[in-house]
């Protein structure tokens, strides 16, 4: 079970279409209250102290309700949230009041490794404002983090994607505090003066029960979870949307061996170093379009330390991608189209894609959204005489790519 299905706790009902689920979901709640939000007034450091001068203006989100186990009652413990904002960040912060603060459960474990049985906290952010989807950043008190792409109207939380932001978290006496810093290029938003966007802070706690702390209600008479969001008004003069990201990588090897391998006292000779390099590249030309492009994509991040059972299956063992480059390019923010290597896949040596929304006046696919296509060219290898030893003689090239539309 997602990480998403545990947390917010849906409540929906099976025989809700879903162009009817969508009209609901487009209406602002009526009891919510916006956030407004008010720029840092000094410099903020992620560490997990709230002491730095830039929270003391920040907005203070006082009031949470218990929405499990209790409906939408105020909680026995104390939750403070802040939130601000500077020219290129968002920030966002948590106060959690404990009792026992040594019972905190953090577990150190890998990243979107966070399960509900343990303390973690964040914000569920919606940059379009559409009310339908919208990107989780939550992070436990050691800051280990967890983001993924939520969609209300697909009833779909995908944890694929890994953006660039950072978390710190701290335990003291009174319980923990945890801050978050996401950077306006990890985010895709209206460029306009003065845009609205939606938010919910989270917090989950697990002793004798599972406990969930929101600012806002979640009513479970509702069939829908995002849009019961807030909405943050004030954000002023952010940074234009054609962020630019590059991630470049540089590697080197110098392997030797002995000149008599069967003699350990022989001289050791190395050979001469050899280097790598690639480029992933990132860019947003507006809210509603991603172009991703890659070099030599780097593949230390491919997931090929985790065990595998090989016996008996009829098929080849694959290897989930998580480098940059692909968990971007192939993640809809509607449906994920996940990427995958055989185990004796040849190395990629390039790459592009795209992913955009746009509007279609002839029919009634009013904001279809097409999905990224790759192209690579690498080499593959050509067995010799020896079925043990193979060499990279011939070339080969492929593509994969998939288009989707929602219906409204």
């Amino acid at each position: 079970m997602g990480l998403g299905s545990r947390v917010k706790r849906r409540w929906w009902l099976a025989l809700l279409s879903v162009p009817a689920a969508l009209g609901a979901q487009v209406t602002p709640p009526a009891d919510e209250t916006p956030i407004e939000i008010h720029r840092a007034v000094g410099p903020i450091t992620i560490d997990g102290d709230l002491s730095d001068p830039g929270w003391q203006g920040a907005t203070r989100i006082e009031t949470f309700f218990e929405t499990r186990p209790a409906d939408n009652i105020p909680p026995k413990i104390r939750t403070i949230g802040y939130l601000t904002y500077d020219d290129k960040a968002l920030y966002a912060a948590f106060e959690c009041a404990d009792p026992h603060p040594e019972q905190i459960r953090a577990p150190y474990v890998d990243r979107d490794n966070i399960t509900d049985d343990t303390d973690y906290a964040g914000i569920i952010l919606d940059t379009r404002h559409d009310r339908r989807t919208a990107i989780e950043f939550y992070a436990n008190p050691r800051g280990v983090q967890y983001d993924a792409i939520d969609d209300d109207s697909s009833q779909t939380e995908d944890a694929s994607i890994d953006l660039f932001w950072d978390s710190a978290g701290r335990i003291d006496g009174r319980g923990w505090t945890l801050e978050i810093r996401v950077p306006f290029s990890s985010l895709r938003y209206d460029g306009s003066r003065n845009p609205v966007w939606g938010i919910q802070f989270y917090r989950n706690r697990t002793r004798d029960t599972h406990y969930q702390y929101f600012s806002n209600r979640l009513p479970r008479s509702s069939n829908c979870f995002i849009c019961h969001e807030r909405d943050v008004v004030g954000l002023e003069g952010l940074p234009s949307t054609g962020h630019l990201i590059a991630a470049p990588y540089v590697t080197a090897v110098e392997q030797g061996r002995r000149v008599d391998p069967n003699d350990l006292s022989s001289r050791f000779v190395n050979r001469p170093a050899r280097g790598n390099a690639g480029l992933d590249v990132k860019w947003l030309p507006n809210a509603n379009t991603a172009i991703d492009a890659a070099v030599n994509p780097d593949f230390s991040q491919v997931e090929s330390d985790v065990a595998q059972i090989s016996v008996n299956n009829r098929f080849a063992l694959f290897i989930p991608r998580r480098d940059h480059f692909s968990s971007r390019v192939w993640t809809s923010s509607r449906r994920p189209f996940k990427p995958s290597i055989p185990a004796r896949s040849p190395r990629p040596a390039g790459g592009s894609g795209e992913r955009g929304k746009s509007t279609r006046r002839t029919t009634r696919f009013s904001s279809p959204r097409t999905a990224a296509a790759v192209a690579w060219s690498s080499r593959v290898p050509s067995p010799r005489r020896s079925s043990i030893r193979t060499s990279l003689r011939s070339r080969a090239s492929g593509a994969s790519g998939r288009t989707s539309a929602d219906r409204t």
